[in-house]
């Protein structure tokens, strides 16, 4: 296994380097078993010179599967937390390497069974104070077996996080194990067919030997399993196995399997999702998000993710023409206007709906610890669950809001530790990785973020066009019908009725100098109250919402200031986000830009007319005459 090999390599190196302290780092809490199963030869070489006898000689010819569970049954390999007192005053007891008994014994060359291997699972809960105590003691008492006996003993710590007391690093080999990648997965669960063949009955199958539907099969297996712990994955193979015999559907199974092969599958992939959803519960910082999710308007933000998706999720097709795969995009927009579901919607066209590229979402604030280096372990673990699942894209939302350059300093140092973290990750990134980070401000962004080398591009989001308004209104009155099994509106144009609205709440918004400029989310709260107004009115009339009807009662909410529009709420703030925007250079990710940032003179606070979009309609002209007013107005008071 690929994870494998630099553990191998570390762990060569133990005896010469008189490392007595091995630390790994790991969410697997049965990450020795494959230690012993990949690594039985180092190990057996440990061995060798710590159990001889009759023994001794059963280990040495062990294989690979059964070391494991002979070096623990026979005492060789023990649980620290049943050797040790852990509990009392933590101290080596002296009948562990020392019995006066075997001295005689032990100056022949005739080892005991005692233990040579110690695990120690969990081992961040002992508290600091008596975590150093035990570990000076155990490297005492190591360091005098090798001295005096020449006997070699190992004592293994694992943990999700590293907590080490101060001044034991130099002394301790600390291997942060990767977590299982795809290619990891793919060797287990080829061990795991081997062993389902020999369970039948059949030949022991290796990999090469295996037949090519079988070998497809495996490889489809462990698509699913990607981002799931070597536990969960064995957990989800003894379900399947126990239901049908096979986690993959063997082509030489005699017992149909091959005509349950579609059950198979289906039952594997709701086990995954099952498994996923119970893990995170369980993990508040990392979460799989549903990818898929209409949304209207930003074209030239999906056109960019189709011409990007090939060189994401072909590595060849990026470098031949000398790039790496793309690092990300940073989307900044209004408040309410769909950033969110962009990211939905790019994980669905980047192959997401067919499990290729899930869409993770990383909620940087619930990173931070109470204790002093836990936040930073934190980020570690989910750096590592995250490029596990590599191809990936990983939704920062509201990044403003965890790193916002005004924050006061103190308690933000932690936060600082984080960011810098992440920026470097970004930095480094060369798996593919795809981070898609959000902010409703472009102000508040820390400068560094907006540095080349952490983006391949940065969009903004404005207020949606009349095209954008109608396609969006269409699109929610169509989920409200679904969501009503097609009974709550009778048999109208939703476009058309957007239309009427539109030229309708214009036309008074401009009788009453108002500035009633919509957001998608102002659009959707509109939409379900006037829904709600009309099933008070209408509760005893049969079928549903006429056309009429809901035109006439989506002016009057709309007018009758039930639902308030972002142009009104929020017009100061629209302002200096364009103008923000335009300072650092953003691209805009709609279609129709009746805002062009070339097309503004920052020297004369004034737009160039000529270079302005034709605009067809009225609601886009009313847009952008109040707007692009405010704007030259606000730009000249801030000079």
């Amino acid at each position: 296994m690929s994870r494998m090999v630099e553990i191998e390599k570390r762990l060569s190196m133990l005896m010469e380097k008189h490392r007595h302290i091995v630390y790994f780092i790991t969410e697997d809490r049965n990450i020795l078993q494959s230690v012993f199963a990949e690594m039985a030869d180092t190990l057996k070489g440990i061995l060798q010179n710590s159990v001889d006898g009759t023994l001794g000689k059963i280990l040495q010819t062990a294989n690979r599967d059964t070391l494991f569970r002979v070096a623990s049954t026979n005492g060789v390999l023990a649980d620290a937390y049943e050797v040790f007192p852990l509990k009392d005053h933590f101290y080596i007891p002296e009948g562990i390497f020392h019995r006066e008994e075997n001295k005689v014994s032990r100056e022949q060359g005739s080892f005991p069974a005692y233990p040579v291997f110690f695990l120690l699972n969990d081992f961040h809960i002992i508290r600091e104070s008596a975590a150093a105590h035990f570990l000076k003691q155990f490297l005492w008492a190591a360091e005098q077996e090798e001295q005096n006996y020449k006997r070699f003993v190992v004592l293994f710590l694992v943990s999700p996080i590293i907590k080490l007391p101060e001044g034991f690093e130099s002394e301790i080999e600390i291997i942060d194990v990767p977590e299982m990648d795809e290619e990891d997965i793919r060797e287990f669960l080829f061990s795991e067919a081997a062993k389902e063949y020999t369970k039948e009955k059949y030949s022991y199958r290796k990999k090469t030997e295996l037949d090519i539907i079988d070998q497809k099969r495996i490889y489809e297996a462990a698509r699913d399993f990607k981002g799931i712990s070597a536990r969960g994955i064995q957990e989800i193979l003894a379900d399947l196995q126990a239901e049908f015999g096979s986690f993959f559907g063997r082509s030489e199974d005699k017992s149909g399997i091959e005509a349950n092969l579609y059950q198979i599958q289906k039952a594997r992939k709701r086990k995954v999702v099952e498994l996923k959803k119970e893990e995170a519960k369980r993990d508040s910082t990392v979460t799989m998000k549903e990818p898929g999710s209409p949304i209207a308007g930003m074209e030239g933000f999906l056109d960019w993710i189709n011409e990007i998706k090939e060189e994401f999720l072909d590595l060849e097709t990026a470098r031949r023409y000398g790039n790496e795969p793309p690092k990300g995009v940073l989307l900044t927009g209004i408040p309410g206007s769909g950033k969110t579901q962009a990211a939905k919607k790019a994980a669905e066209q980047m192959g997401g709906l067919e499990g290729n590229v899930p869409l993770v979402q990383f909620r940087m604030d619930n990173l931070l610890g109470s204790l002093v280096g836990d936040s930073e372990a934190n980020f570690k673990r989910c750096r590592k669950r995250i490029e596990a699942l590599a191809p990936c894209i990983v939704l920062i939302d509201e990044i403003e809001k965890t790193f916002d350059q005004n924050s006061e300093k103190g308690s933000n140092d932690v936060k600082m530790n984080i960011f810098t973290a992440l920026l470097d990750w970004m930095q480094e990134n060369k798996k593919q990785i795809f981070f898609f980070a959000t902010s409703n401000s472009v102000a508040n962004l820390r400068p560094e973020l907006l540095r080349d080398g952490r983006f391949d591009m940065r969009f903004c989001v404005f207020l949606p066009t009349y095209k954008e308004l109608i396609q969006i209104f269409e699109l929610h009155m169509k989920e409200a019908q679904r969501r009503a099994g097609g009974s709550l509106y009778g048999e109208f144009d939703y476009q058309e009725a957007a239309a009427v609205f539109l030229k309708e709440i214009t036309g008074y918004a401009k009788e009453q100098k108002k500035y009633m400029f919509y957001t998608g989310a102002n659009v959707v709260n509109l939409i379900t109250l006037t829904n709600r107004r009309l099933k008070k009115k209408m509760e005893n009339k049969k079928g549903g919402f006429s056309k009429e009807d809901f035109q006439k009662e989506l002016l009057e909410t709309a007018v009758g200031g039930y639902s308030q529009p972002y142009g009104i709420t929020n017009s100061k703030d629209i302002v200096t986000f364009w103008l923000n925007a335009l300072e650092n250079q953003y691209t805009n990710a709609g279609g129709l830009d009746l805002f062009p940032f070339s097309a503004y003179d920052k020297e004369q606070c004034k737009f160039r007319k000529e270079d302005i979009p034709k605009r067809t309609n009225l609601y886009d002209e009313y847009l952008f005459e109040c707007i692009s007013a405010e704007i030259e107005n606000w730009d000249k008071k801030s000079r």
